[in-house]
């Protein structure tokens, strides 16, 4: 039985891998659209290319490898246990996947990066991608989100989601802050040090993690499931989750997962954008000569609030319920993304307006999946959780990632151009998609009521 209480030893395991894959996704999540902007945006007339397009065809095909990954590997660490070994190999090799995308770097004033032209990088880009979302899909999405789920009990999961779920934010403050500035035209453009840096990280923790994840003979909380192997078939685990009786058998999991599908669907109209909206489209000027661009306070401080204040739900779901939290936590989302509609319409207090919109935002972005990871977490079978986090994949990652940009590039095609700085008309991200993406989100209204009606007649029963 998981013990209530999380030893100090094991949120170390928790805090220092899970930020440590959130600096290498926030590379792929955030970063490289930003880069692919950045390629296209430097380049001359005749190399430009459609950056809006190839950001959703890149963030489409990297769910699908993420989440082909995550139900293949997942299944095979229930199969084989060893989760510390993925854990730590992974990330080490993940960390090397991110890095190489300094290579890319057509415009670093160092030279030594691979001479092809813009849109080839971004092609590369890619498929550097692919290669990087394998690692770390199998490390982190299958091995390490597994091995949480089976560490933690009911009583703890709440608290234990709610600060794995601010890793990706303290990622990005952590990057704003430290890296940012050598993504800036005043440093040269320094993207081919950035990732060398941010993959030095990963490739850091993944050998540490060898030293730091105990091993079957610390039995520091009484658990083993995740070194036992499991007697079942690889291809049975694979298919368990897809499967008519298992739906039956677990209507409640798949209901959640319908709620978490229609909310990363709205997330992902304009989440893939998020940076090249606020510093193109809302113009809040990512250039300086201090050690912070107004882009980046905007974001650091948003990011920062918004995950303190998410931690409150973490701790509330546990004290009050998780059931409770959902509702609330989907209208913070609702309200700070319509905000989002209206920074560029702000004038003199647009910093200012956009700080709060954005925090606002990010926290809704971060306590539902905070109130919904915990929930799948607590209804995915025990010995299981490596082949449902697979299926997870598809509710959150794989059809969201799928659908939602794609819209996203959609309604780009309605926004004026915008005149870069060498007077070349270029697309630019729309605040139509904030709006979209708290239109789709109604569409919860509908597994929530069944949910909640299966809920009651549990507690009636009791």
């Amino acid at each position: 039985m998981t013990k209530d209480k999380v030893g100090f030893r094991m949120w170390m395991v928790f805090i220092l891998i899970g930020l440590a894959g959130q600096f290498a996704w926030a590379i792929e999540n955030m970063y490289l659209n930003s880069y692919i902007a950045y390629l296209n945006f430097s380049s001359i007339e005749s190399e430009r290319f459609d950056y809006s397009l190839l950001i959703s065809i890149t963030t489409a095909v990297s769910a699908i490898m993420a989440t082909l990954t995550t139900i293949f590997m997942g299944a095979l660490t229930d199969k084989v246990g060893h989760k510390k070994l993925f854990i730590s190999l992974g990330y080490i090799l993940w960390g090397i996947s991110t890095a190489c995308f300094g290579l890319l770097n057509v415009n670093s004033s160092d030279g030594k990066t691979l001479s092809i032209t813009p849109f080839l990088a971004a092609v590369f880009v890619i498929v550097f991608d692919l290669i990087m979302t394998f690692f770390g899909s199998t490390s982190n999405d299958a091995s390490f989100n597994s091995y949480v789920t089976e560490k933690t009990s009911d009583s703890n999961r709440g608290k234990v989601e709610s600060v794995l779920s601010i890793m990706p934010l303290i990622a990005m403050i952590i990057i704003f802050v430290g890296l940012n500035s050598l993504t800036t035209k005043e440093n040269g453009y320094r993207w081919d040090l950035f990732f060398y840096i941010v993959g030095g990280i990963v490739i850091l923790v993944g050998i540490i993690a060898i030293f730091l994840i105990p091993s079957s003979k610390d039995r520091m909380d009484n658990l083993t499931i995740s070194l036992l192997k499991n007697d079942e078939k690889v291809t049975s685990l694979i298919s368990e989750g897809f499967k008519i009786k298992t739906i039956k058998e677990n209507k409640k999991l798949y209901l959640i997962l319908s709620i978490y599908f229609i909310f990363a669907t709205a997330c992902q109209v304009f989440f893939p954008y998020i940076m090249i909206y606020v510093e193109k489209t809302c113009n809040i000027s990512n250039t300086s000569a201090s050690f912070l661009t107004d882009f980046a306070l905007v974001m650091a401080i948003s990011l920062l609030g918004g995950s303190l204040l998410s931690l409150i739900f973490g701790f509330l779901a546990d004290k009050y319920g998780k059931d409770k939290m959902i509702i609330p936590t989907i209208l913070i989302f609702a309200i700070g993304s319509i905000m989002m509609y209206f920074i560029p319409q702000i004038n003199n207090t647009r910093i200012i307006y956009a700080t709060i919109s954005t925090l606002i935002m990010i926290l809704g972005y971060v306590a539902v999946p905070t109130i919904l990871n915990s929930l799948v977490r607590e209804y995915i079978p025990k010995g299981k959780e490596g082949s449902f986090l697979g299926v997870r994949m598809i509710f959150v990652v794989l059809l969201p990632m799928c659908i939602g940009p794609f819209i996203g590039n959609y309604l780009n095609t309605f926004k004026p151009s915008y005149k870069d700085e060498f007077g070349i008309e270029t697309k630019l991200p729309s605040e139509l998609a904030y709006i979209v993406g708290a239109s789709i989100l109604i569409l919860v209204i509908i597994p929530l009521c069944f949910y909640f009606k299966m809920r009651k007649k549990e507690n009636e029963k009791e």
